[in-house]
């Protein structure tokens, strides 16, 4: 899914360059027949992109498990909605949990014979009636029309990741799981560079790692996405044609698209609407959700809504909430409140590209005595400046973490929900925390900055697997 995302982008976007060859490699992109009525893919003008990874055996090669258990079309073993912007200068990236408990509309099979309605797992979709039923129980269950889809599967991945010469990781432990419990992999701590077997087992693994949910397996595969989408910009292959032109032949040669997307055209207007949008402007998100009544499922929550409102509505994600400035005069009530860390729980969030940096703040910050809610990334990766929000009321506290980590940077949001304070770590963050220790704080509120982000919505949370490369 890492590959697919970027490659609608790539393809387009060497084009011109490679001439003839560009439209033998369009020539290798398979026809998926699922859209009634694409949308032309103009310069400007949202577009929302079904990205479907299936979990099929068929023709996959005996490496990946058996294919009479699952042949066919599969499973969407993983599913992603992009959306872009009108202007195409930002995009929305939405995994949607495979194990999201549901309503399936009816569907239309590819024999012409229709299933029923019903309550099912999201990924059953897929498999009970092709990719078709999954973009018809997408745009059911949110109001979202689904310009364009997109198709990969396990060999697609894996010679994509071969042709590049494979990924640089960095693994906080060791990987160890077989193939017969789901990904089939082994791999060490540390650094090193996998090939396409094994980060395809990277991008599957559940059952060895965590807690075994796909719902951690989801923030490993967010995460991964950057690490590949980082990487492979890094490499400018459009100075190395060979090396550009093999890697785009498996790229193409292990995709089904629409015919609206898939043509040489299309693809080109596409990359020039988007050349101005940079990494740092895509916004990865989780389909909001809690835990079902046994414990083994997750169902959407209400506020999968807004979500889906700011998509059809094309208002970005997360909202851009105005924090106003604080003038507040201290009281002799607030001069005498005592605010120890213990008392603070506290969300962090990495605005940079250091990988693991939010965990890191986190752990360095529980040494402290404070309580950690969650770590995470924040939309925007390219973060400047750290800054310390927190909700009406709660200055004292931010003033805590602001103590610990030698933060001048607070502002007030009082729409944040889910914590006290939110750490939103810039790149002027040293690189590790040995800083005094702040037991207590007695202390007044300290006046805003200019408006920040709202953090309520966590982009690409960390899974704790990966750590920071040199």
């Amino acid at each position: 899914m890492a590959i697919s995302s970027g490659l609608i982008l790539i393809v387009a976007t060497v084009a011109g360059i490679l001439g003839f060859a560009a439209r033998n490699l369009a020539g290798n992109i398979k026809a998926l027949e699922v859209i009634a009525s694409p949308k032309p893919v103009g310069v400007t003008g949202p577009l929302n992109i079904l990205l479907m990874g299936t979990d099929t055996r068929t023709d996959q090669g005996g490496g990946f498990g058996s294919e009479t258990d699952f042949g066919g079309n599969g499973r969407s073993d993983t599913t992603i909605l992009v959306h872009l912007s009108n202007d195409r200068k930002s995009a929305i990236v939405v995994s949607i949990p495979r194990d999201s408990v549901v309503n399936i509309p009816v569907c239309t099979k590819d024999d012409g014979t229709t299933t029923e309605e019903k309550t099912d797992l999201f990924n059953s979709a897929f498999s009970s009636a092709g990719p078709g039923c999954t973009v018809k129980t997408i745009e059911t269950l949110t109001g979202i029309t689904i310009n364009h889809a997109v198709i990969v599967d396990f060999v697609g991945f894996s010679n994509v990741v071969d042709a590049l010469g494979g990924i640089k990781v960095c693994l906080t432990e060791a990987v160890d799981e077989p193939v017969e419990n789901g990904a089939g992999i082994q791999l060490p701590a540390g650094i090193q560079t996998v090939d396409g077997i094994n980060a395809l087992g990277l991008m599957r693994a559940r059952y060895s790692l965590a807690d075994g949910s796909d719902l951690k397996r989801i923030e490993r595969q967010q995460e991964l996405l950057s690490l590949t989408i980082d990487q492979v910009t890094k490499m400018n292959l459009i100075t190395d044609l060979p090396a550009l032109y093999k890697v785009l032949n498996a790229a193409t040669s292990s995709l089904r698209m629409d015919p609206g997307l898939s043509d040489l055209d299309s693809l080109v207007t596409l990359s020039t609407s988007l050349s101005s949008m940079g990494s740092k402007n895509i916004s990865f998100v989780t389909v909001p959700f809690e835990g079902t009544a046994d414990g083994n499922r997750v169902q959407w929550t209400t506020a999968a809504a807004a979500l889906w409102s700011s998509i059809i509505n094309d208002t970005g994600w997360p909202p851009i909430d105005g924090v106003p400035n604080s003038d507040t005069t201290p009281t002799e009530e607030t001069e005498n409140i005592v605010v120890k860390p213990s008392d603070v729980a506290t969300v962090v969030l990495n605005g940079t590209r250091r990988s693991g940096f939010a965990a890191l703040t986190g752990d360095y910050l529980k040494n402290k005595g404070v309580n950690i809610a969650e770590v995470g990334n924040a939309p925007n990766k390219d973060t400047a400046e750290t800054v310390i929000v927190h909700t009406s009321g709660n200055a004292l506290k931010a003033e805590v973490i602001a103590q610990l980590l030698g933060i001048t940077n607070v502002a007030e949001d009082p729409e944040l929900t889910g914590s006290d304070v939110v750490v939103i770590l810039g790149n002027n963050a040293p690189a590790t925390w040995v800083l005094p220790t702040a037991p207590v704080v007695v202390a007044t509120p300290t006046k805003s900055p200019t408006p920040t982000p709202s953090p309520a919505a966590i982009a690409a949370p960390e899974s704790g697997l990966f750590c920071p490369l040199p």
